[in-house]
This record gives C-alpha cells, sequence and structure tokens, in this order.
C-alpha cells in the first residue's frame, strides 16, 4: 500500500512538473515603430532640443504563462533650439538598449493589451555636423502599454504608449546638476508586430 502511494504521488509530481515546464518556451516575436516623443520637464531635451520622429525596435524571447521577457532599442533624433543651454551644438543622438518585461491580456478574439515595464541603458551623442562633441550616459526607467490589432497568428498593428525616465551621470557646476542630469520622455509608439 505505501509503495502504491508513492508511485501515485510520484506520478502526480511528475506530470505536475512536465506541465509548468511546458509553460515556460522560447516565443520570439519582435515589433518595428515609429516614436512619436514628447520630453517634458525642466531638463536639457525638453526646454533645449526638438524631437524628430524615432524608431523602436523591440522583441521578446521568452515567455511563460503570459508573461513575457524581451529588450529593444529605442533611437530618437534632437536639433538644438537654445544654444544658450544646448550650447554650440547642432544635434543631439538619444539612444536606449532595454530589458523589458510584459504580460499579455486578450481583450477580443484579435485585440490584445499588453502592460510593460523596463529598465535600460541611455546615451546622448552631441554632433556638429561630423564633428562629436562627446556624450552623456545614464539608465532609464520605463512603463508602458501596446494595445495589438492581429491581422492573422503572424502580423499585428499596434499602438503603444510610454513614459521613460532617464537618469543621466553628469560632470558639471552644482547650479546646473538638475537640468542635465534627468529626462522626461512620454513616447506614442505605432508600427507592427511579427510573431
Amino acid at each position: 500500500m505505501n509503495k502504491l502511494f508513492l508511485v501515485i504521488v510520484f506520478c502526480i509530481q511528475f506530470s505536475y512538473s512536465q506541465e509548468k515546464k511546458q509553460q515556460l518556451k522560447f516565443h520570439f516575436e519582435s515589433r518595428v515603430s515609429a516614436i512619436l516623443p514628447f520630453n517634458v520637464g525642466n531638463n536639457y531635451l525638453a526646454k533645449s532640443n526638438e524631437a524628430s520622429l524615432g524608431v523602436d525596435l523591440s522583441f521578446n524571447f521568452i515567455k511563460m504563462y503570459n508573461f513575457k521577457l524581451g529588450g529593444g532599442y529605442d533611437f530618437i533624433p534632437y536639433s538644438i533650439t537654445d544654444i544658450s543651454t544646448g550650447g554650440n551644438i547642432n544635434s543631439s543622438r538619444y539612444n536606449s538598449i532595454f530589458a523589458n518585461l510584459a504580460y499579455e491580456i486578450p481583450i477580443f478574439k484579435k485585440v490584445k493589451l499588453e502592460p510593460n515595464i523596463g529598465i535600460g541603458s541611455s546615451k546622448i551623442n552631441l554632433k556638429t555636423g561630423n564633428q562629436r562633441f562627446g556624450h552623456q550616459t545614464g539608465t532609464d526607467f520605463r512603463i508602458g502599454f501596446n494595445l495589438d490589432y492581429e491581422l492573422n497568428d503572424y502580423f499585428a498593428f499596434f499602438i503603444g504608449t510610454a513614459y521613460v525616465k532617464t537618469k543621466y551621470d553628469v560632470n558639471t557646476s552644482p547650479e546646473f546638476v538638475s537640468f542635465y542630469d534627468n529626462s522626461s520622455l512620454i513616447q506614442i509608439n505605432f508600427g507592427m508586430k511579427f510573431n
């Protein structure tokens, strides 16, 4: 009787662990989108620059239940609008490489909501023509969501929004630190998802 009990417990445990293992899977999907950027606050990017249309490339590669793990890359070009605070520089280029955790929520048959959070490494390159004037690096934190409309099993249109807060490493006079050491970005993304 004890042996039968042990066999039953072992079988239940084995089938349970097999079921759980099947939930963790490699599931590659990618997103390509345009970024409409809106910098806000009293900081260098918001007050001394004008943003142009940017690009986002992102992907998920692991899925467990409805959680997805992935990453991405954002690029946003800026032109200097105030040389008194932006300096004798023509343009800035914002780059961010980030890791992302998302959760997929089915709304309707073809519509899914996907809230996400992430952390990344950002860099602003400063240029005039072909001459570089250095860069600023920092860490960004992001939170947002995407709304997907599936066309079929392989493609979906999506629109999304995100709030990205970045803290930069700066070396300047104490009275200017708070102007140059951070940025706040609201971005609206629209593009395609590929499964």
